[in-house]
């Protein structure tokens, strides 16, 4: 697995709507009786989807209308000392750093001190490429700078030595751009690193500085630092990484390594101020914060799903804007429902299956009125076709006769043997819920949410007008 990833997949791209004075997190109120049922499906839950994907701890926080609804822990932060979770205990949130840094470079752009169209060779003359590039692009993760955390041995680098700027950026500048700067969007760390090196030089202080001071400080965020401060940020929990072996502890990060593009360390309660902090207009102005929250553009018109920092799509008919995140025995997720005016976080100690994103989704689909319901118009026929494809995916038995030419060629018989040691680790579906579909270029998209034990997606069909399958994805 790539660290601090940020898993940002999705067919759909939607309009953001941005509620201002949206807040989170204020105060603390009594839950209804709807709201205490719902409390009592994420209670019955959550322990499910950790003993399937052996997650030893989890923090979570629900927020709604300015109030915190519910937080909770579950199980262990460190597992030889039985240290149970709190709602008090630590957690690296990896990817979910980037939303911290793109709000720094949008406070120096209110400042007067950058713009959003300046190059990359007015701040950091000394990268090759850096005339091709604009602090924008680097924001919406169009730039097809390398991600220098793919290089080879990566891992083994950040595990053992310490970095600096000058180290990252030798990771990769003597590498081409993978693509036309603003044509395309592929998610690079690199881009986040460069991002944090211009924070420093236009502020003239440490970007971990800067983020004290403009970011956790306004905020109210008292428990939160960074990774090289994890001796002194009690309650901290240990990371595993859960594979073959079974549950082992992570190697550390070594400092420096993760940076602006992931270092922060956090608290579900910490993370709900920020959300109520962020989205209410005390950070940044509305009109960034838009910015902030509207898809970037590719080349042609395209819409992307990434902001700057953040994720904007739909899931369940619901508008949301998230992110994720990954560190070594640690992943993240950072949910906001707009329209719904709710937000979701949920932190956890391991590398798993058990994606937090999909997880958190779980919990906001608990808190809704109806529940997950089926939308009208299903065909059981497709359903069960859906049903199938997914059993077939899961044993590597491709019945190439049902797909499109596009559909046979991706499916290569590397890439079905890659989906099968993924997608038998989840079983058999416990729900398939139909969502609705669309169409669009003689395709048909027929949604649904599929709901396994220790994840669940938004399952997406794609079927053409001869019957062949066009296209199979699974987003969370």
């Amino acid at each position: 697995m790539i660290k601090l990833r940020g898993f940002v997949i999705a067919f759909l791209s939607a309009s953001c709507l941005v509620i201002p004075g949206m807040a989170v997190a204020q105060s603390t109120s009594a839950p209804s009786q709807s709201d205490a049922a719902a409390i009592g499906r994420v209670d019955a839950t959550i322990p499910t989807i950790m003993t399937a994907a052996k997650v030893p701890g989890m923090s979570i926080a629900v927020a709604r209308d300015g109030a915190t609804l519910y937080t909770h822990a579950y199980g262990y932060a460190n597992l030889a000392k039985k240290t149970p979770a709190t709602v008090e205990t630590h957690y690296e949130i990896g990817s979910i750093t980037k939303q911290f840094t793109a709000t720094a470079i949008l406070q120096l752009k209110e400042a007067g001190k950058l713009a959003l169209d300046d190059t990359l060779a007015r701040w950091i003359p000394e990268y090759p490429r850096a005339a091709k590039v604009t602090i924008r692009e680097l924001l919406q993760q169009t730039t097809g700078i390398p991600n220098y955390t793919e290089v080879n041995h990566f891992e083994k680098i950040a595990g053992t030595q310490q970095a600096s700027f000058a180290a990252i950026l030798a990771l990769i500048d003597r590498k081409p751009l993978e693509f036309t700067p603003g044509s395309k969007f592929t998610y690079s760390n690199t881009n986040y690193i460069l991002l944090g090196e211009i924070v420093e030089r236009a502020s003239g202080t440490t970007w971990e500085a800067y983020v004290r001071s403009h970011l956790f400080a306004p905020a109210h965020m008292t428990q939160s630092g960074f990774i090289d401060d994890e001796a002194k940020l009690q309650p901290m929990a240990t990371g595993y990484v859960v594979d073959k072996k079974g549950v082992t502890v992570a190697p550390l990060f070594g400092s420096g390594w993760a940076w602006s593009a992931g270092a922060i360390v956090s608290t579900v309660d910490d993370m709900l101020a920020w959300d109520s902090a962020l989205f209410r207009g005390l950070l940044i102005n509305q009109t960034d914060l838009a910015a902030m929250f509207a898809p970037g553009k590719e080349a042609f018109g395209k819409n992307s799903t990434y902001g700057f920092g953040w994720v904007i799509d739909t899931a369940d008919g619901h508008t949301r804007i998230w992110h994720n995140g990954g560190t070594f025995g640690f992943l993240s997720a950072n949910l906001v429902f707009p329209k719904d005016r709710m937000a979701v976080i949920v932190l956890q100690n391991a590398d798993t299956i058990a994606a937090p994103e999909s997880t958190a989704q779980r919990i906001f689909e608990a808190f809704l009125p109806a529940g997950l319901v089926s939308a009208a118009g299903e065909d059981p026929a497709v359903t069960q076709r859906v049903r199938d494809w997914v059993n077939r995916l899961e044993t590597g038995n491709i019945d190439r006769s049902q797909l499109d030419a596009t559909m046979n060629a991706k499916l290569t018989p590397q890439f079905v043997t890659e989906v099968k040691q993924q997608m038998s680790i989840l079983g058999a579906p416990q729900q398939l819920v139909y969502l609705g579909k669309t169409s669009a270029n003689g395709i048909t998209i027929y949604d649904y949410r599929a709901v396994f034990s220790a994840v669940s997606f938004t399952l997406r069909f794609g079927v053409n007008r001869a019957g062949k399958i066009a296209g199979l994805r699974l987003v969370p």
